[in-house]
């Protein structure tokens, strides 16, 4: 495998995502919006409602999951690269509903904000390709 350059880091967003919108939805028009290519996603706040999944590595699919309550976000960390030549978020999410029972997993589009809070730090170099692996059927870096 080639030796890969180190990255820089770009630009930093910290911004608020728009109430009732979908979650992903709205990371990743922000990034094509300003043209991110490449870094690294962190949101907190809380959700109407969520969608998540987990990979089901025999079945090789998401086994997707719709939560229909609110809840706060603990913690979504993810990356941004390049999917069909526009940006993609690759992001996992912990919620918390009120009764305090944690679930999350990989988020998908279907996430409704309630109140969300992002920060965006680009890497400035050769952005990252993700290309379905043909061993695991998973979108990954190519």
């Amino acid at each position: 495998m080639a030796e890969e350059k180190p990255y820089l880091t770009g630009r930093t967003y910290i911004f608020r995502l728009p109430k009732g919108k979908d979650l992903l939805e709205s990371l990743v028009n922000f990034c094509h919006d300003n043209q991110v290519k490449c870094g690294i996603v962190n949101v907190l706040g809380a959700v109407e409602n969520a969608t998540v999944g987990v990979y089901d590595q025999t079945k090789k699919k998401y086994d997707k999951k719709v939560i229909t309550e609110q809840m706060e976000i603990l913690n979504l960390t993810g990356n941004i690269s390049i999917q069909d030549n526009r940006p993609c978020v690759h992001a996992h999410a912990a919620f918390v509903n009120k009764e305090y029972q944690v679930t999350g997993g990989h988020l998908l589009p279907g996430t409704k904000i309630f109140v969300a809070e992002a920060y965006i730090q680009e890497l400035v170099g050769e952005p990252k390709v993700r290309r379905m692996d043909k061993v695991t059927k998973v979108s990954l870096w190519g």
